[in-house]
């Protein structure tokens, strides 16, 4: 496999021992970059499996995955020439194995950092992103096949130069660095087939929510708090009626229409949690959910690298009113931006506006006062218009009544009594 010592034809370089050689490097180093590619997995999953926003975050410069990455090619590389040249003197092969431990080491080294780095966010293996990752492993085994294959080659065109010949397998150490572009390519390369799979299921969505008479539908969006409030809301309708909500995170198109899978024609209540990580992530969800009555619980520089501008940020959150064509919508009043976009609807004057929160300077259409903070929860006195009610909860802190405001203030409007709402 080494030197090419009795071959005078290109052909005869690819012997058996070759191919085996090729095949289990091949199959080796692709494991190796399935397991590096893990963050990069998680930040195309969280872009919504689009390129611009993976892109910008991959090529930012301060980006230290591509950083400790290119640490990985440097050490490795150099790692490789210097065993291989100073053991240049065997005859025995053995000496290009043994180059390749460094390099398994300072994978593996990558890797079990990467494992031990705390995420906000964790990588979900749906179905979706099952199939993104069969497609990077065969992109990625056919790139270091091509690899290995052309170092042989070239290494019989050039095997006067001792050297070269020596470390021509070294190219191995240098794939790591195609990780997120191969991504990449596997996401162009599966992207047709995504559409149209995803177009079937949001097609299949749609109908099963229009048909379903009588279903009230309620979108919440915002920079924080949206899982909270959905639950607590969940908690606080299930009282009266039966209520279907995305589990989790799920706040994307399709797990929308995983989460309307379940719908049976028994529930009273849906709620869709809404997600955006770019503009027009919040109108392509409300477009499939269509909602009756929406939350939106503030706005924050959250996700700033995909929006650019905190205005971007609102606009899209905004997008949840816009998709409405009546209803009710509540703001947070311990939000200034959410505070501004009530205001804004109030001037377009095509929805109800509801404004919920701990009172502060603003004093909000439905609010909390009198709060009591102990280890063991929270009380306080809810105030829905001109009827009030003492309530308790084992959520601790103001952050938390706030978001039980908005979810009351919802149920509110719903009909539900302030005695339901305060046993929810």
């Amino acid at each position: 496999m080494i030197d090419y010592f009795g071959i005078t034809t290109i052909d005869g370089i690819f012997s058996s021992k070759f191919l085996l050689f090729a095949m289990i490097a091949s199959v080796l180093n692709t494991v190796l970059g399935t397991f590096m590619a893990r963050k990069f997995f998680q930040i195309f999953q969280q872009n919504g499996y689009t390129q611009a926003g993976y892109v910008k975050w991959t090529f930012k410069l301060d980006n230290i995955y591509i950083t400790r990455l290119g640490m990985v090619v440097m050490l490795s590389a150099l790692a490789y020439v210097l065993v291989c040249t100073a053991f240049s003197f065997f005859e025995n092969s053995w000496t290009a194995y043994l180059s390749f431990v460094f390099y398994l080491g300072f994978c593996i080294s990558y890797i079990a950092s990467d494992f031990r780095r705390k995420s906000k966010s964790r990588l979900v293996f749906t179905s979706r992103m099952i199939r993104l990752y069969a497609t990077f492993s065969v992109l990625y085994f056919i790139l270091t096949v091509l690899l290995i294959f052309g170092a042989q080659a070239i290494g019989f065109l050039a095997k006067d130069n001792v050297s070269f010949v020596n470390i021509r397998f070294g190219v191995i150490c240098l794939t790591p660095l195609f990780v997120p572009l191969v991504i990449m390519l596997a996401g162009l390369v599966i992207s047709p087939y995504e559409k149209a799979h995803s177009k079937k299921y949001v097609v299949r969505c749609k109908r099963t929510l229009e048909e379903a008479k009588g279903l009230i539908k309620i979108g919440i969006t915002g920079s924080f708090g949206k899982t909270s409030v959905k639950e607590i809301l969940k908690t606080i309708l299930s009282v009266k009626y039966k209520v279907l909500a995305t589990p989790a995170s799920y706040n994307t198109p399709m797990g929308i229409c995983k989460s309307v899978k379940r719908y049976d024609g028994t529930y009273d209540v849906f709620i869709a949690e809404m997600g955006a990580r770019n503009q027009g992530d919040i109108k392509e969800v409300a477009s499939i959910v269509s909602p009756n009555y929406g939350i939106i619980t503030g706005v924050t520089n959250q996700h700033l690298e995909t929006f650019s501008t905190v205005e971007n940020i609102i606009n899209t959150k905004y997008e949840l009113v816009d998709c409405m064509k009546d209803g009710t919508v509540v703001f947070s009043t311990n939000n200034l931006n959410a505070f501004a976009m009530a205001q804004r609807a109030k001037e377009e004057n095509r929805l109800k506006v509801v404004t919920a929160g701990v009172t502060g300077e603003i004093i909000p259409t439905v609010f909390a006062d009198d709060l009591k903070c102990l280890p063991t929860g929270s009380s306080f006195t809810l105030r829905l218009g001109d009827e009030e009610i003492r309530c308790s909860t084992v959520l601790i802190g103001k952050h938390n009544v706030s978001n039980i405001c908005l979810a009351a203030a919802l149920a509110y409007e719903m009909g539900m009594t302030k005695e339901e709402i305060a046993e929810g």
